[in-house]
């Protein structure tokens, strides 16, 4: 399983300088990673070919052909982060040049390859990043006192959620879950 986003976006996000929680998110990665999958009904494991030389920013999806449906370059997203060998985490596609169907990735490749997998879009990450926080403050002692309200804190701002604000189903502030955006339609 392919973590959405590595350490270093969730402690940008949060504001967190140093290393004091870094082994909270590290073991929250996973699993929050494992939940937005759940909740937006989508694996991110779908290999698609694409052209990136070792060096370069530039990638060319083409026209590609996988489980017997075609993509055209123009059907990816700006903003979409793409994983793979040879892809920095944490990279994304930055720029579409409608002219040449070639994008651009905010990051050099350092291999060439032939295949990626896209998965979330940056806009996500704020909302991730904030699901991996609320883990981390249920795991206190303090936390297990509290069922009926859960709180957050990022920087000087926190928030208190009250039951009926939490998502009974993925165990997640309604919020969040709104910010990660509408799941993906599964065609069968």
């Amino acid at each position: 399983m392919i973590n959405l986003l590595s350490k270093s976006i969730v402690k940008t996000q949060l504001g967190i300088e140093g290393g004091i929680y870094d082994i909270q998110i590290d073991a929250m990665i996973p699993i929050v990673s494992s939940d937005v999958r759940r909740i937006l009904g989508n694996n991110f494991d779908k290999y698609v070919s694409a052209v990136f030389v070792v060096g370069s920013t530039n990638i060319d999806f083409g026209i590609l052909n996988f489980d017997d449906v075609s993509y055209s370059s123009g059907e990816f997203a700006e903003g979409q982060v793409i994983q793979g060998t040879g892809i920095p985490a944490d990279t994304y596609l930055s720029n579409y040049n409608a002219v040449t169907g070639i994008y651009t990735l905010s990051a050099a490749a350092t291999i060439s390859g032939i295949y990626v997998v896209p998965t979330i879009l940056i806009g996500q990450w704020p909302a991730i990043s904030k699901m991996i926080w609320y883990k981390i403050s249920k795991m206190s002692i303090d936390a297990v006192g509290k069922r009926k309200v859960s709180a957050e804190s990022y920087g000087g701002i926190s928030k208190s959620y009250a039951q009926s604000e939490l998502n009974s189903q993925y165990d997640y502030p309604q919020v969040l879950i709104d910010d990660l955006g509408v799941p993906f339609a599964q065609v069968g």
